[in-house]
């Protein structure tokens, strides 16, 4: 691509007179750089390796006064995101796609159960645009693209369809537990899946357009409305180990919905929700603020609880913080 058509795309401004004209590829990650490449800097202490490695191109968004190497071209953006975007946009724009954008459960669930050496033509676009770039070479005319952010999706392919839109039909519905449940659908039976019955429509469209074809154990990765079993202690053990149970959920879009489906489904139990930050004041949940997740334990050790639902942090955190052993003193 040459270096003239880049700055038309991305209204940027040329700092130098350099010697070449033209680059290979797009980079954002300075290790990736291979000689050729245009490289997208997003922290300037990794512009002495993308020059390394042999970029003949680098975007900034600061006007730098001592240019350490002009045969390479230096070219000034005002907004790197804004830069993105155009970029991918205009990638796409000559390539027929097929675009969907979907709720952060469906797209959870896609990234879980998608196996990219079967579903080639389904391609997950990342929550971080810039890492999408590593995935441009590979798609191709009449693929399919997966993105969580609908206006993200507007602003790089504007021709896509809302990928939540279907109704099913489920029956033979047995709930074990709040995170375990067993249905069928049409002539397939699904048993002891580990996931809410709260989620099968997410579940469904995203194992129905994958042809069926999935690892249902894989489900185990599914984080949301997951248990983590703990004991007196408030350390973690096996599933099903005791009644006390944590539960994280750091997506905004989601909360309510999990908040409402506890109270209704698991009515005589004790749940508590706790978070390490202020919550919109307009949401109907009623939490308790502690100061940060190294006080969890011995907060929960003095109260009374059957599930506790912490807001505002990720699974693998809360994972993390109740797998650290905490023992009791001996008395001897």
């Amino acid at each position: 691509m040459q270096i003239t058509s880049i700055l038309d795309i991305i209204d940027g401004r040329l700092l130098n007179h350099p010697s070449i004209s033209f680059i290979y590829s797009i980079k954002t990650n300075p290790k990736k750089i291979k000689e050729g490449d245009l490289f997208i800097v997003q922290d300037e202490d990794d512009i002495p390796l993308a020059i390394e490695n042999g970029a003949f191109a680098l975007v900034v968004n600061k006007k730098i006064e001592d240019i350490p190497d002009n045969e390479i071209a230096w070219v000034y953006v005002e907004y790197i995101e804004e830069t993105i975007i155009k970029l991918v946009r205009y990638l796409l724009s000559n390539i027929r796609l097929t675009a969907f954008y979907c709720n952060s459960v469906s797209y959870e669930l896609f990234n879980i159960l998608r196996k990219p050496t079967v579903h080639t033509n389904i391609k997950i676009i990342p929550n971080n645009l810039s890492k999408f770039f590593k995935l441009l070479d590979d798609i191709e005319e009449n693929d399919t693209i997966i993105c969580s952010n609908q206006k993200l999706l507007d602003d790089i392919y504007p021709i896509n369809f809302n990928f939540n839109t279907k109704e099913y039909d489920i029956n033979n519905l047995i709930e074990h537990s709040i995170f375990e449940t067993t249905f069928s659908h049409k002539d397939r039976y699904f048993s002891k899946l580990k996931i809410s019955s709260l989620y099968l429509t997410e579940f469904l469209d995203v194992y129905s357009y994958l042809g069926y074809d999935a690892d249902l154990n894989k489900l185990k990765k599914f984080h949301s409305l997951k248990p983590i079993f703990v004991d007196k202690l408030i350390n973690h053990t096996e599933f099903g180990r005791t009644d006390k149970f944590l539960i994280a959920q750091d997506k905004d879009d989601l909360l309510q919905k999990e908040v409402n489906y506890l109270t209704n489904k698991y009515k005589y139990a004790k749940v508590l929700y706790l978070t390490t930050k202020d919550i919109d004041d307009n949401r109907d949940i009623d939490y308790i603020f502690i100061n940060s997740l190294e006080e969890l334990k011995e907060f929960l050790k003095k109260v009374q609880f059957n599930a506790v639902y912490f807001i505002g942090v990720s699974y693998d955190e809360l994972y993390e913080q109740v797998s650290k052993q905490n023992n009791e003193p001996s008395l001897i």
